[in-house]
């Protein structure tokens, strides 16, 4: 079942980790069964398992999808790579990705890391 919450509902989620779908038109379940079966096949998700916490919220006038990879089993390095690969199609970027690039969270933590000089 997915969870609709709102843009400030998602930036409280800034310790979590996932994919956001951008753009996600029609039937939002679809999606969700669409990615959890595409993820399976492609050998990303590990002995059986989906995404159970995906939530939809509106920005920019796209629906977007988050699924929370918090407790999945997945194979971390081939989700990367397919997300990277299906970026074109489905506008998927990680959620710390998003939070920084649409509003500006997590800068301070990128700019902290980088070497003084």
């Amino acid at each position: 079942m997915i969870e609709k919450i709102t843009v400030e509902e998602l930036k409280q989620m800034q310790e979590k980790e996932g994919i956001v779908f951008q753009g996600c038109g029609g039937e939002l379940q679809e999606w969700e069964d669409g990615v959890n079966e595409l993820l399976t096949e492609s050998g990303i998700l590990l002995d059986g398992d989906t995404f159970k916490n995906v939530y939809a919220f509106e920005n920019e006038g796209l629906t977007n999808l988050f699924f929370d990879m918090e407790g999945v089993k997945l194979n971390m390095g081939k989700l990367a790579i397919w997300r990277i690969n299906t970026h074109q199609q489905f506008g998927g970027t990680w959620l710390s990705d998003y939070l920084a690039n649409r509003f500006g969270m997590g800068e301070e933590l990128k700019s902290s890391m980088e070497p003084e000089l």
